[in-house]
C-alpha cells in the first residue's frame, strides 16, 4: 500500500478492543482498608464518574465488607457474575495468583495499575509480567499494563483521577506515562477540550501502542488523537497502526525520551528503549501524523485540530490589539514562525477610519486601534471593525487579544463594586465575556477566515478569572481557538499549515 492510497479502519461492526472501554462491571481488587478509602484512588474517582450509576462496580479486599458506601467482596470470585473488568491495586507478588482467579471468573480484561515488573530491569521481574501476561493471553483476557493508571472514559464512568471531566466529547489521548496522561487531560479539559477516551499504558505488555492507534482509527467518538510515546516495540506494527490512524484523523504525537537524559528515564519509567529521535521524525512524516516537539505544543496543536483553526490556509495574519509596544513584538512572534501581518488595502484602511480617529491608531497591520474602540464602549462596532479586516484579501486569519487584557479595560471584569449575580446567572463581565466569545464565533461562521483570540497567561483573581473562565468555555464551545500567547498561538499555526503541505496525496482531514 502506497502514503497516496488511503488505508481503511477497521470494519468490524465491534472493535476487538471495544469491551476493554465498554465493561459491564468493574471490580477494584486491593481497596484500602481505611474509612475513606472510597474517597481515593480509583475507586473515589469511579465513584465520582458515577460509574456506579449505570455499571456494577465491585470492591475488593477480605478485610473489609464496606467501601465507598458499596458492598466490599473478599475476591474476585465472590463478586456476583459477570465481571467484565479488573483493576489490580495488589503487589505483583499477587498478581499471578489475581491472575488465575480472572481465568476462573471469566473476566474480558485485566489492568495492572500494579508496578514493579520490567520497568525495575530486574530479570526475575521481566520474566514476571510476560508470565502474566502469557497466563491471561492464553485465556484470551487482555491486560492493560503493568505499571499505568488505564483508562479514562466518561461516557462509561471511568476514570484513574478524580477530577477529571464526566462530559464526554472527541480527543483520543494515548500515553505511556500516567502523570502525561493526566497533565493532557487537565490541561485540554482547562481550555474547553472534552475527551471521548484516555489510555495510559504503562509497560505495554499486552496491549500496546499499535492497539490503540488501531482502535482509536476506528473509534465512531473519536475524531482527534494524540499521544505521548516514550518507545515501540514492534516498529512495523507501529507503522501501519499509524498510518491507519493518521490517514483518517489527526494525529499529534510528543516523542519523549529525546535527549540522553530522557532516554535514561524512559528506560527507568516504562521499561521503553527510547529509540532515535530522527526515526520517529520519518515516521510521522511518512505516516502522516504531527509530531509535537514539546507538552505545550501537543496542547496547542490539539487546540487548533478541534476549532475552527483547522480551516487556516495561508499565512497572512491580521493582528488586532492595544498598545503600540505589545503589536511589536506581536508581530515579531508572527514572522518568527514564518508567518506574516501583510499590509492591509488603502480601501481597507479607508473603512477602518470610519471607526477610530487617527491619532494614536495603527491601521495598516499589526492594528492598533482597539483601545479607543473599548473606552467608547463601541462593542457592535468592534465587531464591524474586525469583519472589515477579516474581508481583506492578503488576511487568512485573524489574531485579536480580547478587551479585558488590554489596559483600556482595566478593571473590567475585576470590579469590587459590581453587585454579585444571582445564583446561576452570570456577571456583567461575564456576560461581556460570553458576548465577545460569541461575536468572534459569529465572524468566522459568516466569514472565510478563522479568528483566533489570545487570553494573555496571566495571574486572575475573583470575579476577573470568572470573566476569562466564560470567555475560554463559550469561544471554545462555538469553535473558537484560544491562546494564552501570540507566539504559541503563531507557532500552532504553522505547524498545521506544514503538516498539512506534508500530507500531499493524502486525504484532507482538517
Amino acid at each position: 500500500m502506497t502514503l497516496t492510497e488511503r488505508p481503511e479502519p477497521s470494519t468490524d461492526a465491534v472493535h476487538p478492543l471495544d469491551p476493554l472501554f465498554h465493561p459491564r462491571s468493574t471490580a477494584i481488587v486491593g481497596v484500602s482498608s481505611r474509612p475513606q478509602a472510597g474517597q481515593t484512588s480509583f475507586l473515589g474517582a469511579f465513584l465520582e464518574q458515577g460509574y456506579h450509576e449505570r455499571h456494577d462496580l465491585y470492591p475488593v479486599n477480605p478485610k473489609i465488607t464496606e467501601a465507598g458506601g458499596l458492598k466490599a467482596y473478599p475476591s474476585v470470585l465472590d463478586c456476583p457474575d459477570p465481571v467484565d473488568h479488573v483493576i489490580s491495586q495488589v503487589p505483583a507478588d499477587a498478581v499471578l495468583s489475581l491472575a488465575d482467579q480472572c481465568i476462573q471468573k471469566g473476566v474480558r480484561s485485566v489492568h495492572l495499575f500494579t508496578a514493579g515488573f520490567s520497568e525495575t530491569g530486574d530479570p526475575e521481574r521481566t520474566a514476571l509480567e510476560f508470565e502474566v501476561r502469557d497466563r491471561l493471553r492464553a485465556a484470551g483476557i487482555r491486560m492493560l499494563g503493568p505499571n499505568c493508571m488505564g483508562l479514562y472514559v466518561p461516557a462509561e464512568g471511568i476514570s484513574f483521577s478524580k477530577g477529571f471531566p464526566r462530559e464526554p466529547g472527541n480527543v483520543f489521548v494515548l500515553s505511556q506515562s500516567g502523570a502525561n496522561t493526566g497533565e493532557i487531560v487537565r490541561g485540554l479539559s482547562r481550555r474547553g477540550v472534552r475527551f471521548s477516551k484516555a489510555v495510559s499504558f504503562g509497560n505495554g505488555a499486552d496491549l500496546d501502542c499499535e492497539d490503540f492507534f488501531d482502535y482509536a482509527a476506528a473509534d465512531p467518538e473519536t475524531e482527534v488523537v494524540t499521544a505521548y510515546i516514550e518507545g515501540v516495540k514492534n516498529g512495523r506494527a507501529v507503522f501501519e497502526a499509524l498510518k491507519r490512524c493518521a490517514a483518517v484523523k489527526p494525529t499529534i504525537i510528543l516523542k519523549g525520551g529525546r535527549s540522553a537524559a530522557g532516554a535514561r528515564a524512559a528506560t527507568s519509567h516504562t521499561g521503553s528503549l527510547a529509540g532515535s529521535l530522527d526515526v520517529f521524525e520519518a515516521l510521522c512524516r511518512q505516516t502522516g501524523a504531527i509530531r509535537a516537539h514539546n507538552m505545550d505544543e501537543l496542547h496547542d496543536l490539539v487546540i487548533a485540530a478541534t476549532t475552527s483553526l483547522r480551516r487556516a490556509r495561508g499565512r497572512g495574519v491580521g493582528l488586532v490589539s492595544a498598545g503600540g509596544g505589545f503589536v511589536v513584538l506581536a508581530a515579531d512572534a508572527i514572522s518568527d514562525e514564518g508567518l506574516d501581518t501583510p499590509n492591509l488595502p488603502e480601501e481597507t484602511q479607508e473603512r477602518l477610519r470610519a471607526y477610530v480617529p487617527v491619532a494614536g491608531t495603527i491601521i495598516r497591520n499589526p492594528v492598533d486601534a482597539v483601545g479607543s474602540l473599548i473606552r467608547r464602549g463601541r462593542s457592535e462596532q468592534m465587531k464591524e471593525f474586525l469583519s472589515i479586516i477579516g474581508q481583506a484579501e492578503p488576511i487568512d486569519l485573524v489574531f485579536m487579544t480580547v478587551p479585558w487584557d488590554s489596559s483600556a479595560a482595566a478593571g473590567m471584569g475585576d470590579n469590587a463594586d459590581e453587585d454579585e449575580p444571582e445564583p446561576g446567572s452570570l456577571s456583567a463581565a461575564q456576560q461581556v465575556a460570553r458576548d465577545a466569545a460569541t461575536d468572534y464565533a459569529e465572524l468566522q461562521e459568516s466569514g472565510r477566515v478563522p479568528f483566533v483570540a489570545i487570553q494573555l497567561d496571566r495571574p486572575r483573581r475573583g470575579a476577573f478569572a470568572d470573566t476569562s473562565r466564560a470567555f475560554l468555555d463559550e469561544a471554545y464551545n462555538r469553535g473558537v481557538a484560544v491562546y494564552p500567547t501570540v507566539a504559541r498561538a503563531a507557532r500552532a499555526v504553522g505547524r498545521i499549515l506544514e503538516w498539512r503541505a506534508r500530507r500531499e496525496g493524502l486525504p484532507d482531514i482538517l
